[in-house]
C-alpha cells in the first residue's frame, strides 16, 4: 500500500543506488490530494539505502511546479519483495491513467544514467528547481527545429 510521505520533495540519488526506474508514455490529468489538479509525470523508482531498498512512486505536476511522492512504508530486504512493491507501484500508477515503460536502468550505459539522473525532474531535491532544465531542453528542441527547417528547405 503506497501513501503519500510529504517530508520528500524529490528523489535525488546517485547512479549506484538506483536499482530500478520506470518513465511515463504518457502525462494524464491527476488529481492529488492536497494538490493542485493538472497533467503529471510519473515515475516508479527503486533506490538502495542503508537499510535496505525501498520502490517509490514520484508524480510531478510541472505546471504547478509541485510533487507527490508515494512510499510503501516497508523497507525491503530481498529481490521478491522489491519485486511485489515494484509490481503494485505500476498497478497504482494503472490504476490513475499512466502508461509505463521500463527504463532497463542497469543495462544503460553510464554516461545515459547520468543524464537522466541530471535531468528528471524525480532526481531534483525539489520540483521547483527542474524548470531550469526544462528551459535547456525546449532551447536544444528550438536549435533541432531550426536545423531541421533549414535542411528542409533544400
Amino acid at each position: 500500500m503506497f501513501t503519500i510521505d510529504e517530508r520528500y520533495r524529490g528523489l535525488p540519488a546517485s547512479r549506484e543506488q538506483v536499482l530500478a526506474l520506470h518513465t511515463p508514455l504518457n502525462t494524464p490529468h491527476v488529481a492529488i490530494p492536497g494538490k493542485q489538479a493538472g497533467a503529471a509525470q510519473a515515475f516508479v523508482v527503486g533506490l538502495r539505502g542503508g537499510q535496505g531498498a525501498g520502490v517509490f512512486i514520484y508524480l510531478y505536476l510541472a505546471d504547478a511546479e509541485d510533487c507527490a511522492v508515494y512510499v510503501s512504508g516497508r523497507r525491503i530486504q530481498n529481490a521478491d519483495e522489491f519485486r511485489e512493491d515494484e509490481s503494485d507501484a505500476l498497478a497504482f500508477l494503472e490504476s490513475l491513467g499512466f502508461m509505463m515503460d521500463n527504463a532497463n536502468w542497469r543495462a544503460m550505459a553510464t554516461a545515459q544514467q547520468d543524464e537522466l539522473l541530471r535531468t528528471l525532474p524525480v532526481f531534483f531535491k525539489d520540483p521547483k528547481l527542474v524548470p531550469a532544465v526544462k528551459a535547456r531542453a525546449e532551447e536544444k528542441r528550438n536549435v533541432a527545429t531550426t536545423l531541421g527547417r533549414f535542411l528542409a528547405a533544400f
